[in-house]
């Protein structure tokens, strides 16, 4: 099932529909409680790094995964651990060298070949078999992507990822807003990550809650931001947050004639393709993408559209690093 995020989602006052779907919010939120409830957490014989969200989408998740790895290969064998959300695949798949070839997202997700880029990736529906397989492959550690929610899971350590222009958006739980869980769930965190500028009132609302959390800004760059000077662009995307993406393109003073947005984890066709490229012949322009739609797309049309290759810096991340020398 494909999903576009709703634009009243992020209006800081409650519209008509966010009222009108108030209730199904409060049942979302009565079943998840009975569900953590219930739930008994299992412990393993590995430090289990958690990176996920409470905002649905566009939080920058895959790009703090890449970066925790980064400091962690230095001296330990890592591996992610991903459900390969979008997938059609049920099995179970590991990629066990760097950018395994001829991988198909339909059966590993595009998340899962982003991750692939840095490091050994298991993809599976099963969480807990999963890390059980992983300690008898010798890792020293494992990275979750997403799984915050996931109380059968203990985590040595939790990072929760925000984007500071969407920051909590109405404030209201899935599906009268884009939160999973409330806010005061980052009392269970050990650090935040926010993508974007620093704003005190986010920071003043975080501490609020969780007084002792520590709280760390990522700043995107385009590292191929050269290959795309002096040209016109029709941006396209089908990711959780398409503006995030548009965005970053305007602050790196990308021109962009167009903006398309498909549902995130769109598997394109050969009709998308197509129109895709009338557009941009008819606008005598180029097409431009993510790098995470980039993977989705087959070969032949890849030769015929540009992608953002982001860098992602963790700003003044040394308690960060610390903490996770900590957990061995």
């Amino acid at each position: 099932m494909y999903f576009i995020k709703p634009k009243f989602w992020d209006k800081k006052n409650n519209s008509f529909l966010s009222i009108l779907l108030y209730p199904l919010s409060i049942i979302y939120y009565l079943i998840s409680i009975i569900k953590k409830k219930i739930t008994i957490t299992q412990k393993f014989n590995i430090p289990i790094i958690c990176v996920g969200n409470i905002y649905i989408g566009g939080t920058g998740k895959t790009s703090a995964a890449i970066e925790i790895i980064k400091i962690l290969n230095q001296s330990k064998k890592v591996c992610f651990l991903t459900k390969g959300y979008g997938r059609k695949s049920k099995k179970d798949i590991y990629l066990n060298e760097l950018n395994v070839p001829n991988q198909n997202t339909e059966d590993t997700g595009d998340e899962a070949l982003l991750l692939n880029k840095f490091g050994h990736v298991y993809i599976s529906n099963n969480r807990a078999e999963a890390i059980n397989t992983i300690i008898k492959l010798g890792y020293d550690a494992i990275i979750l992507d997403d799984g915050f929610q996931d109380h059968l899971i203990f985590k040595n350590l939790n990072i929760l990822c925000f984007d500071s222009k969407n920051w909590v958006g109405n404030n209201n739980l899935i599906p009268s807003g884009p939160l999973r869980e409330p806010l005061t769930s980052i009392k269970e965190a050990n650090f935040i990550i926010v993508k974007g500028e620093k704003k005190q009132i986010i920071e003043k609302e975080i501490k609020t809650i969780n007084p002792n959390i520590e709280i760390i800004y990522a700043k995107n760059k385009i590292e191929n931001i050269e290959t795309l000077k002096n040209r016109n662009f029709i941006a396209f995307t089908g990711i959780g947050n398409p503006y995030s993406f548009f965005n970053t393109l305007l602050d790196h003073n990308v021109k962009i004639i167009k903006q398309i947005i498909y549902p995130d984890h769109f598997q394109f066709t050969e009709k998308n393709y197509k129109i895709l490229s009338q557009e941009a012949e008819n606008n005598k322009c180029n097409l431009i993408t993510t790098e995470k739609d980039y993977v989705r797309i087959n070969n032949q049309f890849k030769e015929k559209i540009y992608y953002t290759k982001l860098n992602t810096l963790l700003v003044e991340k040394e308690s960060l690093e610390k903490e996770l020398k900590n957990l061995f």
